[in-house]
């Protein structure tokens, strides 16, 4: 992860301009912007650029500075951070269900759509999916809550001239404990009332369920998602 003094830097390249355009500064105008002095700056930028954050060329009059798309996407990172961290909190989307057996299709989509999920969900599913029976009225509500909420949406694509739909996947941690999503395909032959969830561990296996087990399963909005 990068360090505190690096993505400062980076930040206050970003408020010079050097975002969308090539910024040219000698080392001392960049301590004057950060308060330190022109050797510590230096060895600010020299990290910058160690660590790809920052292209930099050195000219005569100074060196000619620019975030890379790397040093962006940090800079993306820690602002989706402070979002997080300044949002009110909101009430939580909490769905109980019943552990049931599934209809043995799980694994193949999983598989299929592996590289696709991990893309998305920064994770690489378990084969197989948890099947949930949603039995009561509160969780159907709370279901219909969370298809009202933004989804994340692995794409659908053709192999082999076999047509794959879209996924829409929604992120959700089952008994506070593993992080997983729930997921639901354009073609499937389940009912409603069950909900699929893929995880990067056996859900199973980990927290030792059986069929008709009830678990909790808490919606992760989208903002707050990692």
């Amino acid at each position: 992860m990068t360090s505190p003094d690096t993505w400062f830097t980076v930040y206050t390249l970003a408020c010079k301009g050097a975002i969308h355009r090539n910024v040219t500064m000698t080392t001392r105008e960049l301590g004057d912007a950060l308060d330190l002095s022109q050797q510590t700056a230096s060895r600010r930028i020299s990290d910058c650029v160690e660590e790809g954050l920052v292209s930099r060329a050195h000219t005569a009059s100074g060196m000619i500075l620019r975030i890379t798309p790397k040093g962006r996407k940090e800079l993306e990172r820690i602002y989706k951070n402070l979002e997080i961290a300044m949002a009110p909190p909101s009430d939580e989307i909490v769905i109980i269900g019943e552990v049931v057996k599934g209809i043995g299709e799980g694994a193949y989509y999983v598989e299929v759509y592996s590289d696709r999920f991990e893309e998305e969900l920064g994770f690489k599913p378990y084969a197989g999916t948890l099947n949930v029976r949603i039995n009561d009225e509160m969780s159907r509500k709370a279901v219909s809550q969370m298809k009202h909420t933004p989804p994340l949406i692995v794409q659908g694509f053709t192999n082999e001239g076999r047509t794959f739909g879209d996924v829409i996947c929604y992120r959700v941690k089952v008994n506070e404990e593993i992080n997983a999503a729930i997921v639901i395909a354009q073609r499937t032959h389940h009912s409603q009332d069950i909900l699929e969830i893929i995880a990067p561990v056996s859900i199973r296996d980990k927290l030792k369920l059986g069929d008709k087990d009830q678990i909790r399963i808490t919606v992760i909005p989208l903002h707050l998602a990692p």
